[in-house]
């Protein structure tokens, strides 16, 4: 069997990209089964394996989404591939050794594929069924989502297996460390994009004795917090007994800081400048193709009074901060973005007292500073190193906003609260119309930064309200913005990205 074709060339389009479609889309999109008719390592005659993507490879290859094990000699590393050609499927011989079968009969280039076709892999070799389902099961809607996110991940990320592994090690070594997406030294074989499965094993055995030493850090924190209560009650009533003024935005000089309870009135008039955000859509393109994903997650930001409206770099782009490697769609966001494609992310606003704007992360001011790009089985990955990097902002023509202070989000106290306004798991915001941020609090952990971030104990807030600001008091009973919400790490453990870091 011979056809004339186009050479064939793997593709984001047709791994990432289709996935994509399945997964969140896929409502009209079909698919296919191949049935195994011989047990090998990976598969058990009889098995029926959905193919949910437009491009699959067989072969003993660790990267083929369809793998024999090594005692199939005849079966090349990469023996064939099955890709989409509008609505048909055809079979395309790779391997330049071992012939594919197509019905007992050899395969010279490509073929288009048939329901109950059968394919062979060499002389001998394993056999597979090829299933188009009938009806309403042909779509892959009718396949169960928690299903489709495996095949996902078995199917279009498995070319990617290492870059995905290496993003899940290092985001678990960040997390290890004690400080969400905090410094690493990565001077080692990533740089040099030559990571083993060796070495990746290696680097996981590191994240988790980090976690270990974090847990230890985290404990004794608490216990030399609660050995500092004396030293609280001596230092309210030194903060009592002064009675500074608040300082003027961007005056360098920080005002004292109060412990005791900010007024329910003080708090409501801080309300309206805090917004909801609602991650409207992500736009990916590659490969020549626009796909668009919707509703895709929400989190909290904030309008200062120079215009600035601020949140969490990790809202704006969250292809950058994937939280491991379950974290599929944004490990599929990043591989796209860093090899020839680009995301975008469409954010829409909304304020308590109705105002609404939208932006798009292709207009946030961020750091890019301490982005790492690494080069992994020749696919490139992008992964911030400097958590305290965590911010966005979008400059607006909009008046009024909160009051901050740049010298004291560096300097706050030992045990001083903070005040905690956002969108905790999106609560807060039942419609455009209806938006009310929620209260929640935390005790600054240590005097000064703590690589770069604010590190606050007894924290209450939630995923949501990344992005949120997080007020001191001063003595007046003011509230001042002094950070953002960046992200947290244990039990009760958060760190704060400080407002003088969002320049």
């Amino acid at each position: 069997m011979a056809q004339a074709t186009q050479a064939y060339k793997r593709s984001l389009s047709g791994s990432v990209g289709a996935g994509l479609s399945s997964v969140f889309g896929g409502g009209g999109r079909t698919y296919y089964i191949l049935e195994h008719k011989v047990s090998s390592k990976y598969h058990k005659a009889g098995e029926a394996q959905e193919i949910i993507v437009d491009q699959i490879e067989l072969g003993r290859d660790p990267k083929c989404q369809v793998q024999f094990d090594e005692s199939f000699k005849t079966v090349s590393r990469r023996h064939a591939a099955i890709v989409r050609d509008g609505e048909n499927w055809k079979l395309i011989q790779l391997s330049q050794t071992n012939t594919t079968f197509l019905n007992g009969r050899p395969v010279q280039n490509e073929w288009y594929l048939q329901n109950g076709d059968e394919i062979q892999l060499s002389i001998n070799g394993p056999k597979l069924g090829f299933i188009i389902p009938s009806g309403n099961k042909s779509k892959t809607g009718s396949i169960g989502l928690s299903r489709r996110l495996s095949l996902f991940r078995q199917q279009a990320l498995k070319p990617y297996k290492t870059a995905m592994a290496v993003m899940a090690a290092v985001i678990v070594l960040l997390l290890g460390g004690g400080i969400t997406y905090g410094v690493i030294d990565h001077k080692n074989d990533v740089e040099r994009a030559k990571l083993t499965q060796q070495q990746i094993g290696e680097a996981n055995a590191r994240a988790e004795k980090a976690i270990a030493e974090a847990n230890q850090r985290q404990s004794k924190l608490e216990n030399d917090l609660a050995k500092a209560n004396k030293q609280l009650q001596a230092l309210k009533k030194q903060l009592q007994s002064v009675q500074a003024p608040p300082a003027a935005v961007g005056d360098g000089s920080a005002p004292h800081v109060s412990s005791s309870a900010t007024s329910n009135k003080t708090i409501a008039a801080c309300e309206p400048s805090v917004y909801f955000i609602m991650i409207r859509k992500i736009v990916l393109s590659y490969d020549g193709e626009i796909k668009t994903f919707e509703n895709i997650g929400t989190g909290s930001g904030f309008l200062l009074n120079d215009g600035r409206f601020v949140t969490a770099r990790h809202v704006v782009e969250p292809w950058m901060y994937p939280s491991g490697e379950n974290d599929e769609f944004s490990i599929a966001c990043n591989i796209i973005a860093n090899n020839g494609g680009s995301a975008v992310c469409h954010i829409e606003c909304y304020s308590p007292t109705g105002k609404h704007f939208n932006f798009t992360s292709q207009q946030a001011i961020v750091n890019r500073s301490s982005d790492k790009k690494l080069t992994v089985d020749g696919y490139n990955i992008s992964i911030p190193e400097n958590g305290a990097l965590d911010w966005a902002y979008f400059k607006t023509n909009n008046s009024g906003g909160l009051v901050f202070n740049n010298a004291l989000s560096t300097s706050l106290p030992l045990q001083a609260k903070l005040t905690v306004l956002g969108y905790p798991l999106g609560i807060g915001a039942n419609s455009p119309s209806d938006v009310h941020p929620i209260y929640s609090e935390a005790v600054v952990a240590r005097e000064g930064l703590e690589q770069g971030y604010i590190l606050t104990t007894a924290t209450t807030f939630e995923h949501g309200n990344s992005g949120g600001p997080v007020f001191a008091t001063s003595t007046d009973g003011d509230l001042i913005v002094v950070g953002l919400v960046s992200g947290g790490a244990g039990r009760s453990t958060g760190m704060v990205v400080p407002i003088a870091a969002v320049q």
